[in-house]
């Protein structure tokens, strides 16, 4: 009888927005499509490129703030939309924000485009593992971007960080992934913020891949990691898109003996 025939298949944790699920475009696309379709945009934003920068500085922001938890999501629906139009030096109106709001998570979350070659690749994964997303975002627009994208097939488990209070880069929802899950070790999570999917994983005593722009500067992780105490020897490296990330999965999960 095999040794292996009662082994447990092992989880990969993705992040999604950037990761698997192509933010960068499709929120471009989305902010286009509100921005002509809203008076509102067009009556104080000459074009929409102003808006697209200016909306952009203040959203990175308040994401960031939400995932060092000093703002609510609800405050961030809002807050974003009144800094973008206090721009142009009036007062706005909650309901403003609000109706901005749900107008842009309504298109973004119904955009289909996903990162190079990932529907291919999570096919072939999800045939050998069990494929997790952990996501800092809000449940309701974070699922219907998987049914809008067609990645909900190759998906077994969703936890979206709105769902138990806590954000990237907190321990306790790599934990509550572990319980909810039954994963066993190793356990792996795959992303693109170094901050929130990279370092918390690693915080959190998983392994993990930084899937990002070959652009970016790699850090001295034996620095970084006795300042933020993990062990740096979970950090698998980094990856310029899916395919790289690909390889280093199969190779981490199936090393040659």
């Amino acid at each position: 009888m095999p040794d292996n025939i009662f082994k447990r298949p092992n989880w990969i944790f993705f992040d999604l927005d950037d990761t698997i699920w192509d933010f960068k475009n499709n929120s471009i696309k989305s902010l286009r499509k509100l921005y002509e379709s809203s008076p509102i945009l067009k009556k104080y934003f000459k074009s929409f490129e102003e808006l697209d920068k200016e909306y952009h500085v203040h959203n990175s922001f308040l994401w960031n703030a939400l995932a060092a938890g000093q703002i609510s999501s609800t405050d961030l629906k809002t807050e974003r939309w009144r800094r973008t139009l206090q721009s142009k030096t009036f007062e706005v109106l909650t309901a403003v924000c609000e109706e901005l709001d749900t107008s842009y998570l309504d298109i973004l979350s119904s955009m289909p485009e996903v990162t190079e070659g990932t529907t291919e690749i999570l096919k072939r994964l999800s045939q050998k593992y069990l494929i997790g997303v952990l996501s800092n975002g809000f449940p309701a627009t974070q699922y219907k971007k998987l049914r809008s994208s067609g990645l909900q097939k190759y998906i077994t488990r969703m936890i979206v960080s709105e769902e138990i209070g806590k954000a990237k880069p907190n321990k306790d929802l790599f934990q509550y992934a572990i319980s909810e899950t039954g994963a066993v070790p190793p356990y792996l999570m795959v992303g693109d913020n170094l901050e929130a999917d990279v370092i918390g994983a690693l915080q959190a005593g998983w392994y993990s891949i930084w899937m990002t722009s070959s652009d970016n500067e790699m850090p001295d992780m034996m620095k970084l990691s006795a300042e933020r105490n993990f062990n740096p020897q979970l950090f698998l490296g980094k990856v310029n898109g899916m395919k790289e990330a690909e390889s280093v999965i199969n190779i981490f999960f199936n090393p040659k003996k």
